[in-house]
């Protein structure tokens, strides 16, 4: 399983029209995070956000970085973020290929708060 995450190219051209169009989203970087859980996984979120120092940071592109917590990385990683513009909605879809990993009554709320606090305190 690959660590990284990656934009897709429409990605990476919405990203920069919304950076131009959006005064609010100068200076900020795109963050993936976890928003959510149901019974078929984890609900995604991808908004512009500042960066924490411990964040983990991919360079997309010169003027692009991808940011992510920490605590959040090991159920996101290996996601590719594609932007949609679709019967689906507009916006960015994160698409995890472990997704499946997550889901069903066995990986439950409980597990998935412990592992995140297990790893918050791991990078205190």
């Amino acid at each position: 399983m690959s660590n990284s995450l990656t934009l897709t190219a429409s990605a990476i051209e919405a990203t920069r029209k919304l950076v131009a169009d959006e005064p609010e989203y100068f200076g900020k970087h795109l963050r993936v995070y976890l928003a959510g859980k149901g019974c078929d996984g984890f609900d995604y979120g991808v908004t512009f956000d500042h960066e924490d120092p411990t964040d983990v940071v991919y360079q997309i592109e010169s003027d692009i970085r991808l940011i992510c917590d920490q605590r959040s990385m090991e159920f996101v990683a290996g996601s590719s973020i594609d932007w949609v513009d679709d019967e689906r909605g507009r916006g960015f879809l994160v698409n995890n290929p472990n997704h499946r990993k997550f889901r069903g009554k066995f990986y439950k709320k409980e597990v998935w708060r412990k592992k995140l606090s297990e790893s918050a305190s791991e990078t205190q």
